[in-house]
């Protein structure tokens, strides 16, 4: 079996500082262990200035490709990974091997995420962009217009002003009782403690959402967010099936994880209801922020999901 390796090292636009440092000593550990684990393998690692745009970032992968008619499997670690570059490559993952894809034809995806062991409390700030759709670059307003029913998935686990921004979008649409909006809370029972910080920071909001009509969950593991997500999608597929203009928008805030099961979601609800009706779904995230400070302390337990492009199926491993 031949392995490849690639180490991807983000360097921001600025003079190198004290962070930078820490993560060219860390990077130079993977690769030593890498190396040192089997010398048969090939170990590449590339340096991208960030930001960088989604589309160079693909060719940059492309181009370590080059030359392989197919991959068997390819495994991601993503829990440094920005979630706009990870959308762009599980895209084209998705198409991998058909036409107009830069990548050869890919047989699984495993994407892994070591959960962190805590977070700094004094984090900076993000940059604070419009909410918009990934795949459409639209705000929700303008995915709204032309839909006679839509299901609108707000997860509050990421800063209170995207999960403000939304529910007032949704607000005074004249859609009536035609579309749902479901404000879901991620408590992770691996970190009680920050899931106890973001409900105290959303407080206002949970305390006012059901007199707005708006439906207030919980889930508890990646695994149920997945199911709630997919049980919200059939909701939408149904009223498509009936002859509705249905949209489907999830607010993928919070952790990573939910953000690509999120986009998991999306693509099987655009695929059911390719040849049925109209519909439309989108992931909606910030755009354009990023952290700022050391976001992240220490690594935890990881999430596994498993994608298999030529049978569209999704799991999540635990």
């Amino acid at each position: 079996m031949s392995i490849s390796w690639v180490v991807f090292t983000l360097q921001g636009r600025h003079s190198p500082t004290f962070l930078d440092a820490i993560k060219a000593v860390n990077v130079r550990k993977v690769i030593r262990s890498l190396q040192a684990a089997d010398r048969r393998d090939k170990v590449v690692h590339k340096i991208l200035e960030y930001p960088i745009d989604q589309g160079r970032f693909v060719s940059e992968l492309a181009l370590l490709m080059h030359g392989l008619s197919s991959i068997d499997e390819l495994i991601v670690d993503y829990s440094a990974f920005p979630r706009n570059l990870l959308s762009a490559l599980i895209e084209e993952v998705e198409k991998s091997g058909g036409l107009g894809s830069r990548f050869p034809s890919v047989g699984s995806l495993t994407l892994l995420y070591a959960w962190s062991e805590s977070y700094p409390k004094a984090a900076g700030p993000e940059l604070l962009g419009e909410v918009v759709g990934h795949f459409s670059r639209l705000p929700l307003r303008s995915l709204l217009e032309g839909r006679n029913h839509a299901e609108v998935v707000i997860f509050a686990a990421g800063t209170t002003h995207d999960t403000f921004s939304l529910l007032e979008s949704v607000r005074d649409n004249g859609m009536g009782n035609q579309i749902g909006i479901h404000l879901v809370n991620f408590v992770h029972t691996d970190n009680l403690l920050e899931s106890r910080l973001k409900l105290r920071n959303h407080y206002t909001i949970l305390r006012d959402a059901p007199l707005r009509g708006v439906q207030v969950r919980y889930v508890f593991t990646v695994r149920h967010a997945l199911a709630y997500m997919r049980d919200v999608a059939q909701i939408c597929a149904q009223a498509v099936e009936e002859g509705s203009r249905s949209l489907l928008a999830i607010g993928s805030f919070g952790p990573k994880p939910i953000a690509v099961g999120a986009q998991f979601v999306v693509q099987e609800f655009l695929r059911k209801c390719d040849s049925v009706g109209d519909a439309r779904a989108d992931v909606l995230n910030s755009r354009g922020s990023q952290y700022l400070s050391p976001y992240s302390l220490g690594s935890g337990k990881i999430g596994v999901f498993d994608y298999q492009p030529r049978g569209n199926s999704t799991s999540f491993l635990g």
